[in-house]
């Protein structure tokens, strides 16, 4: 199921599943079935990412949803346009999935073409948009954020990821606000 927000950056598949518990935003985060807590997210999901055209992307997306669907991958997330802002040329897609799985989405998606791709954690996209990371910075910079505000963005940032993660490993996971 397609989420097209014109307020979203991003255009999200998930199962249809995953909306019969609308607040429950992470139910699409299991491994085997189970959900996952904040620490073993933070030590086993990730994502398959690729590059392709706005029209390539979108076309994948369409060939991938019913993957989404059967829940033989989670979650995908892709870009609306090349984001500029961050030097980028072409469209990013990312296919998520615990790290124990991501071999048997791998042949899902080399199914479709897809040749280029690399994977990722999501603690270390995080880490990223954390104060002094490289994501984090390059959007305050791109923003022209006086230094007050990046300041304030970076303090809020760090007080997300303490009590969502480091506070509560144990909880079941919520997922990490895009």
């Amino acid at each position: 199921m397609k989420i097209d927000r014109e307020e979203s950056w991003y255009i999200f598949l998930f199962s249809e599943s995953y909306f019969t518990c609308p607040s429950d935003t992470g139910s699409y985060i299991t491994y085997q079935d189970k959900r996952l807590t904040n620490k073993e997210y933070l030590e086993h999901w990730g994502k398959w990412v690729f590059l392709g055209t706005k029209e390539e992307i979108h076309q994948m997306a369409e060939k991938l949803d019913p993957y989404v669907e059967s829940e033989d991958i989670p979650c995908i997330k892709y870009d609306r346009a090349p984001q500029h802002w961050f030097e980028m040329e072409e469209c990013v897609m990312c296919v998520y999935c615990d790290d124990r799985e991501k071999d048997k989405v791998w042949k899902i998606l080399s199914k479709f073409g897809v040749k280029v791709r690399g994977w990722s954690y999501e603690r270390e996209v995080i880490k990223k948009w954390m104060g002094g990371g490289l994501h984090l910075e390059r959007w305050i910079a791109n923003h022209k954020l006086s230094e007050e505000d990046a300041e304030k963005l970076r303090e809020e940032a760090r007080k997300k990821y303490e009590k969502r993660f480091l506070g509560n490993p144990n909880d079941i996971c919520l997922g990490w606000e895009q």
